[in-house]
């Protein structure tokens, strides 16, 4: 049987390595929560090729340049507040430990000081939903409540670019220059039953049906045989 895709990406070759070329890696707060209230300019709102967010530059009081996903209602003009004392308003970067429940954050540090790490992808937002002596407990996207320590940085808003699946593709091409742009996906993408029994562990027989089983451990397997669902909690339809 010949290598599968994701064998021959893991080689890590020009053909499937990601972007660099792009401001996310950049978008990183070069302060933390110590820092007193400054002002900030939205001097640009830039395209982020291969990623769905367009990326805000900023520039403070002191002359500091800094990048971080624009959110939905920026402009260029806009003045944010950055800092410990900072009013709660659209844009602004504040601790967590100053954000009421209710309130939807983005661009959030997983631990005070690593720059911001969750809700970076277009729409991508958390929702503040209380706080006590462990910390400030924030409802993820997948309906998870995990806690923060208060200290890390936060953007008010939604990240801006939400309804960029709205609008169809229409033609193949479109998807797969979109698909380019992204670091070298593959696509189109052939479903393993689809295939023959040489080129994929689900192909082979005269009919639509998986050559061995779907769900597979995420720890006993080979890299080879990791296809399918891995380590699902569930398969096929949900009942009513």
């Amino acid at each position: 049987m010949r290598r599968l895709h994701q064998q021959r990406r893991g080689k890590g070759s020009p053909k499937y390595i990601s972007n660099q070329n792009n401001a996310h890696f950049k978008a990183m707060y070069p302060f933390n929560y110590t820092m007193e209230r400054m002002n900030g300019e939205v001097i640009d709102i830039m395209h982020n090729p291969g990623k769905g967010a367009p990326i805000a530059e900023i520039k403070l009081e002191n002359g500091t340049v800094f990048y971080t996903p624009a959110s939905e209602g920026s402009y260029v003009g806009q003045i944010i507040e950055v800092g410990n004392n900072a009013a709660l308003g659209l844009s602004h970067i504040v601790p967590l430990s100053l954000v009421p429940p209710g309130f939807t954050v983005y661009n959030l540090e997983s631990k005070a000081g690593t720059g911001g790490s969750f809700f970076r992808t277009g729409g991508a937002f958390g929702l503040v939903i209380s706080k006590d002596e462990r910390g400030v407990f924030v409802k993820m996207k997948s309906g998870v409540k995990k806690s923060f320590d208060p200290k890390c940085l936060c953007t008010l808003g939604i990240v801006s670019g939400a309804g960029r699946k709205e609008k169809p593709f229409m033609k193949a091409g479109n998807k797969a220059h979109a698909m380019h742009a992204k670091g070298g996906r593959i696509y189109p993408v052939v479903r393993g039953y689809a295939m023959n029994a040489y080129d994929h562990p689900h192909g082979g027989s005269g009919h639509n049906s998986a050559g061995r089983q779907k769900n597979k451990s995420r720890i006993y397997s080979a890299p080879g045989q990791k296809v399918g669902h891995i380590a699902a909690s569930r398969t096929g339809r949900r009942k009513k």
